[in-house]
């Protein structure tokens, strides 16, 4: 179960009567460090597949790639459903290679053939399905005959995310979000409770990315700054991938003039990105990465009104971080780990499914490995 921009935080916030049966049932981290960009499209790719953008390809919720000269924009279904675009092996093409059925529901990249295989069930993004008839789905699923039933589920709700974005993390419009997704886990946990089969049923309930407030004091107009000629630039989320032609001359001078003219970001070469954010080894990223401080972000336009809640900032501020919670056979009652990175999900999923992972993943199990030993 996906919950896009849930913040650890509302869990202390709200009343949450179903998260706390199942912190109190399983386990819960302290956070869920997500990759960067810590936007919605790089986030959930990495869940599913281990990897860190640079490696599985969807380098922002939009970006360029030089050697297809073509741009990929999340809201484009043409480019969401077209699975050349998507590397590494995600989950459900993982678990469908090896003979099991899976389903999803929205979930960012099942819409596409990638290694030319789909979720046996899935259906293209539609934000106007009601979010009970997206639990209605999953109920049917759970309840089908054993020989049509998914092994895996994926579940995604935007509503927590969008209510951040209009409203900013610490806005009303956040405790109505939470209350609702927090009936559709108790329904949810009800039904699988109800089920034959239920005791064997692992429930993991994570988010991409947390929330942070946008100061409209602190935005940076970027043709303020820089000469845009000749520069194809992309915003990612709050930062901004910059697409140079000609010599890496160009570049240096475009990020020393840049850097020399504002101290609400900081522009680098692609090869200077710092190490922690894993952001330099596809092409696919900018040959100039403008990484603004938490709360500024560039624009284009003075003009432009900023959303009162963004992510997409360093992953390593607590503020981004996401939400992991889990119940299965297997689990103990009541534990509570420190936050880890998402990568990670992807072999503990293989793990609980019996799954040979993908070769090369960036995730390690032995980060979760005891999770799994009751």
């Amino acid at each position: 179960v996906s919950l896009d921009g849930f913040h650890p935080d509302y869990l202390n916030r709200f009343d949450t009567p179903a998260f706390d049966q199942l912190t109190r049932t399983g386990v819960i981290a302290d956070g869920l460090i997500p990759v960067f960009p810590s936007l919605t499209f790089p986030s959930h790719y990495s869940i599913a597949t281990g990897l860190y953008p640079e490696r599985h390809g969807i380098v922002g919720n939009r970006f360029h790639d030089p050697t297809r000269s073509e741009d990929f924009n999340y809201r484009d279904q043409d480019d969401v459903q077209d699975g050349t675009w998507w590397k590494g092996e995600p989950i459900w093409v993982t678990a469908e290679r090896q003979g099991m059925v899976t389903a999803s529901i929205f979930f960012p990249g099942t819409q596409a053939a990638i290694k030319n295989i789909y979720p046996t069930y899935w259906r293209p993004y539609d934000s106007r399905l009601p979010n009970t008839e997206r639990l209605e789905q999953v109920i049917e699923w759970l309840r089908a005959p054993a020989s049509e039933r998914p092994h895996l589920i994926m579940v995604y709700f935007s509503i927590v995310d969008s209510a951040g974005h209009r409203d900013g993390p610490n806005g009303p419009e956040i405790r109505s979000a939470v209350t609702a997704v927090d009936r559709l886990l108790g329904q949810l946990m009800d039904t699988i409770g109800q089920l034959r089969y239920g005791p064997n049923v692992y429930l993991v309930v994570t988010s991409d990315h947390g929330m942070a407030a946008v100061d409209p004091k602190r935005q940076v107009v970027i043709s303020n700054i820089i000469n845009l000629d000749g520069v194809r630039a992309i915003p990612t989320g709050p930062s901004m991938n910059l697409y140079l032609k000609g010599d890496a001359g160009h570049s240096r001078r475009l990020r020393d003039t840049f850097n020399r003219r504002t101290n609400l970001a900081t522009a680098f070469l692609r090869q200077e990105v710092p190490d922690h954010l894993h952001y330099r080894a596809s092409q696919r990223i900018g040959d100039v990465v403008i990484l603004p401080e938490e709360g500024a972000s560039i624009r284009f336009s003075s003009q432009s009104v900023p959303p009162v809640g963004m992510h997409g900032w360093d992953p390593n501020l607590t503020s981004m971080h996401g939400i992991f919670l889990m119940r299965g056979p297997t689990i103990s009652p009541s534990q509570h780990i420190q936050a880890f990175e998402n990568i990670h999900i992807y072999p503990l999923l293989a793990q609980i499914l019996e799954l040979d992972p993908a070769a090369e993943i960036d995730g390690q199990i032995d980060v979760l490995r005891t999770l799994l030993e009751h």
